[in-house]
């Protein structure tokens, strides 16, 4: 596929309101210095792919929409009250001009512009959805759509079996893939040490330095 074929939809959430699973271990403004962090890192790892052209971050919050800018991005306002992460991507997936879309969750600290890459190149011709699975197995991370329209993302608990029944009744053509860097999204308090022990570059490494979790880091995505 071309350069340029492919645009990104990234779905964020209130920075601070999200992540409300970790609340037992960081308060509020911790939750939102390591959302902050994280999506500056799947940002980072998206603008630095050649081949991604546009960028579309779908958020209510200010903090969130000038990560974005700092690197690019276009923005795109959420509902208001918001509707759920399915909704946001669907406005993402609105304004999106391109022939493939990579809709990416906000969360994955350790994604890396090699992994946007290889999943942008796994994509088939025709209809199709390429689906990168959680490290558990049962969600999605990241999906590549062709075109836009061809399927519409469910994303949350359980949903690559979702998307994957989905795809088979629609007649679309789907494939699961994995990536390490992909597969480990932060939600709950086991996710957290997980990432800790992995040690991120980055924006979350520092981040996570910062709130006395681990040690300063340096890198970026890439």
């Amino acid at each position: 596929m071309a350069a340029h074929d492919v645009g990104a939809v990234v779905p964020v959430k209130r920075l601070g309101y999200a992540l409300g699973r970790l609340s037992g271990v960081l308060d509020r403004p911790e939750r939102r210095v390591l959302q902050s962090a994280m999506l500056g890192d799947v940002l980072a790892a998206l603008a630095g792919s050649a081949r991604l052209g546009e960028i579309v971050v779908v958020t209510s919050d200010q903090r969130a929409r000038a990560v974005a800018e700092s690197i690019g991005a276009r923005t795109v306002a959420d509902h208001d009250p918001p509707e759920g992460i399915n909704a946001a991507v669907s406005l993402g997936l609105d304004v999106l001009d391109a022939h493939s879309a990579l809709v990416v969750v906000s969360d994955l600290p350790l994604i890396t512009t090699a992994d946007v890459d290889h999943l942008v190149g796994a994509a088939p011709e025709g209809d199709a959805v390429v689906l990168a699975r959680s490290q558990d197995g049962t969600g999605t991370n990241a999906m590549l759509i062709t075109p836009p329209g061809a399927f519409t993302p469910n994303l949350g608990p359980g949903s690559l079996a979702l998307h994957v029944a989905q795809a088979a009744a629609m007649g679309v053509s789907a494939e699961v893939v994995y990536h390490p860097g992909i597969g480990l999204d932060v939600d709950t308090p086991d996710d957290l040490a997980e990432l800790v022990r992995r040690e991120p570059g980055g924006a979350t490494g520092r981040a996570l330095a910062r709130l006395g979790l681990g040690q300063p880091a340096s890198g970026t995505a890439g």
